[in-house]
């Protein structure tokens, strides 16, 4: 991991920017422009750019054997869960857990739900109810607040976490040598074990190059 920047110097972690990488480009930008009804914009070298609330996300191309594939959790207001996800199953499938499309954490005061778009990235919509953002009208792609999670894989947990720990980043919650969430509410690297299976999901967690920028941290090159 690569650190660009300087040191934390704000209570809150903001994830700015996030560059993943893809071998399906135009699937992703049709299914982000034209199923989701996100605002989608082309970018140089034939990426293009997400506007997911305050984080722009920068889908890049890439040549490989396999399918990057990525978990990133997207923040709406703590009131309009159940309405996310009307519109949210309106456009896609949603994952299941047993017999289950949707979650409460105890321990995050949370609710969640899942799917995967077309590369098989695992987008999560999550509603912190300790986080005063209410909305007061419908929910639409505008009350996607930001990127609050993005899944970082490694073969050591507990060395990653050190490593985020040392450039300002502090533990939130539970630590165990195959999970680790690493910021704040606003804001977490979900640090998670090579080949751990990925939470309403069937898929092993994989090791892929991001870029994150952080504000007041600076930008991370991992992978």
């Amino acid at each position: 991991m690569e650190s660009v920047g300087g040191d934390a110097g704000e209570d809150r972690m903001m994830i700015e920017e996030l560059q993943l990488y893809t071998t399906r480009l135009e699937d992703l930008k049709h299914f982000y422009r034209d199923t989701l009804g996100m605002e989608v914009s082309n970018a140089k070298d034939q990426a293009f750019n997400l506007e997911v609330g305050g984080t722009k996300m920068i889908f890049k191309p890439c040549e490989t054997d396999r399918e990057p594939f990525y978990h990133v959790a997207w923040s709406i207001p703590t009131n309009r869960f159940e309405q996310a996800k009307q519109w949210a199953a309106s456009r896609v499938v949603l994952s299941r857990e047993g017999d289950r499309d949707e979650t409460y954490s105890t321990n995050w005061n949370s609710h969640s739900l899942y799917f995967e778009d077309p590369a098989g990235n695992i987008i999560e919509l999550i509603a912190h109810h300790r986080i005063q953002n209410e909305s007061d009208h419908d929910f639409s792609t505008q009350d996607i607040l930001q990127v609050c999670e993005i899944g970082l894989v490694t073969d050591d947990v507990l060395s990653v976490v050190n490593e985020l720990q040392q450039i300002g980043l502090t533990r939130w919650g539970e630590v165990s040598d195959t999970f680790a969430p690493v910021g704040d509410v606003h804001g977490l690297f979900i640090v998670v074990k090579k080949d751990r299976t990925w939470f309403f999901s069937t898929q092993k967690a994989e090791i892929y190059p991001l870029e994150v920028s952080i504000h007041g941290v600076g930008k991370l090159r991992i992978g």
